[in-house]
Order: structure tokens, then sequence, then C-alpha cells
């Protein structure tokens, strides 16, 4: 099988696409959908899901761990040129299909931030 990902970045009005295709194995267990593949990195990347909650990891030096829950904050680990940083997602959208997830997400610095990193729509399909 095959994962298509699209990830639209808005980082203040500057748009940025990413486009990535990898081979993925798809497994589903207790209720969890679970796609893993390895990146262009050579790490390997799970992304488990629900209907209303997404956790992707990305195992590197260091890890990244970000965590989607449908119209909440949710916790978000991801390393920066200063080190790992303790993130929040604000999930604005979340809509899953048999074989698509589509999100849409800001990143924060802290729940209580007026000020977002940048704005994202994330397309996932696998097929």
């Amino acid at each position: 099988m095959k994962i298509e990902i699209k990830n639209k970045i808005d980082l203040d009005g500057q748009i940025e696409m990413i486009h990535e295709e990898h081979d993925v194995t798809v497994t589903e267990k207790n209720d969890w959908l679970y796609l893993i593949y390895q990146n262009e990195d050579a790490e390997k990347v799970v992304i488990k899901c629900q209907n209303q909650e997404m956790v992707m990891t990305r195992f590197g030096q260091p890890n990244t761990i970000m965590r989607f829950v449908n119209g909440a904050y949710a916790l978000a680990s991801v390393p920066t040129p200063m080190g790992l940083q303790q993130l929040v997602t604000l999930t604005k959208s979340f809509d899953r299909s048999e074989n698509s997830l589509r999100v849409t997400y800001d990143l924060l610095p802290n729940e209580e931030a007026h000020q977002v990193f940048a704005s994202y729509t994330l397309q996932i399909s696998w097929s």
C-alpha cells in the first residue's frame, strides 16, 4: 500500500506546500488505525488514529510526537533549532473516512497564547 501526505502550511500569510508518498503498512487494533511508514530521512513514522483523534510519532533524534483531538488543545513535542519544544496543537477540524484523513490545526506555544506559530491543513490518504 501507499500513503500520500499533503500538508499546507500558512506561516504569517506565506504558504508552503509539502507533498510526500511512501510505502505504508496499515493495521487496525482496538478501534485504532495504525499507518506505519519510513519518511525520506529513513525515520519510522507511526500515525495512530480514531474517529476524532490522531497521534503522529516520528522516531528520530529526537522523537517528534504530535497529538490532535477534534475541537481541543493537545500536547506536541517538536524538535527545533533551539532544542525539543513542548508546544500545543488546536485542532479545528478532523474528518476521517475509510481511506483518508483531513486535519486542520494551529500550532501554538501554549493554550493561553494568542499568537499562532502556523496554521496547517494536513491531508493523508492511503490505498
